[in-house]
């Protein structure tokens, strides 16, 4: 067969994708379309070159090699590649040893195989995101709310957008998940801590990411924009709302501050891309809820990575910077 150069009928290519990365086991027959997520070119010690190689769907990413890449200069990453190959088993993970791999249109691909949703009802999640809004009751803080939550425009793309590239809630409408969970936590510290401003506590927790819309792009897979990269969310974020706030009338100086002060904190350190440290209270709980509810996604997605293998502990999580016991409770 010939490798790399090889082209497979155009019918083939227009078909339904009907195998996931999820479904993929040591010793089974590979043919199908992925997304080429990424492509490292290494010397072989006695002469050409092999690939390192992730394919993606909208299920996950398994890992794939090619002994024979010497033709594959053409292929990127960001490529969508119809796969011909085996899967084996390496380092207690799936490998797709691939055979052949080729480009494949985009015209030909359906995206919905590609990009992670959201399982459940999103409007839902934005109806709880918009009862939550509803409970403000400074007139100012409300009306700011109001302004994102009725721009049709925002809440398309808020409701869309996932809350990171790869770390937590990332897939489509990871976002609104995301931004829920930290309101449903931020409501039950202030009701332990219940001095805590709650209007201040809801208004950061929906506001505190609103950046990330314009940060991702997610066309085809999620990636940074040249936006995110130049500015980041927490940026993007402050600006977003101040200008919000300017188009309302007599809108308190020092109520505009704290809640930019939220945004531009809530990442809590600025080793971790935080402009300012938390400096009052409401703006130091959201750093925290905002940090765990994202700490616990992780955990739950390596759980649910993990599930099946009959392993006690995890790979290293290099975002963790730890292992993470899956054993049955002590």
């Amino acid at each position: 067969m010939q490798r790399a150069g090889w082209r497979l009928r155009a019918n083939i290519w227009h078909t339904m994708k009907s195998l996931y990365v999820s479904e993929l086991k040591a010793g089974q027959a590979v043919k199908e379309k992925f997304l080429l997520h990424k492509k490292s070119v290494r010397d072989k010690k006695d002469g050409g070159i092999y690939a390192l190689l992730e394919f993606s769907d909208r299920t996950g990413i398994i890992d794939g090699i090619s002994w024979d890449a010497d033709n594959f200069e053409n292929i990127s990453a960001g490529d969508f590649v119809f796969v011909a190959g085996n899967v084996r088993e390496y380092n207690g993970k799936p490998q797709i040893v691939v055979a052949a791999m080729s480009v494949v249109a985009e015209k030909d691909i359906d995206a919905n195989d590609f990009l992670l949703r959201y399982s459940g009802d999103i409007d839902k999640v934005m109806e709880a995101i918009r009862d939550f809004a509803a409970r403000v009751r400074n007139t100012n803080l409300r009306a700011l709310l109001d302004a994102f939550l009725s721009d049709k425009d925002f809440v398309q793309s808020f409701s869309s957008a996932p809350a990171a590239k790869m770390v937590h809630h990332a897939y489509l409408g990871g976002l609104a998940v995301h931004t829920l969970g930290v309101l449903k936590l931020l409501q039950n510290v202030q009701s332990v801590l219940d001095f805590l401003n709650l209007d201040l506590l809801i208004a950061g927790g929906i506001l505190h990411d609103i950046g990330k819309i314009h940060e991702y792009t997610y066309k085809k897979s999620i990636d940074i924009s040249d936006r995110g990269r130049l500015l980041g969310h927490i940026l993007i974020g402050s600006e977003m709302v101040s200008e919000r706030i300017s188009r309302l009338a007599e809108f308190p100086d020092e109520l505009k501050a704290k809640i930019l002060h939220m945004i531009l904190s809530h990442h809590g350190e600025k080793e971790w891309g935080s402009p300012k440290q938390p400096l009052f209270p409401e703006a130091l709980v959201l750093h925290h809820v905002d940090n765990l509810d994202a700490k616990i996604e992780i955990m739950r997605q390596i759980h649910a990575k993990h599930r099946g293998q009959n392993k006690q502990w995890s790979d290293y999580d290099r975002f963790l910077e730890r292992e993470i016991y899956l054993g049955d409770d002590l």
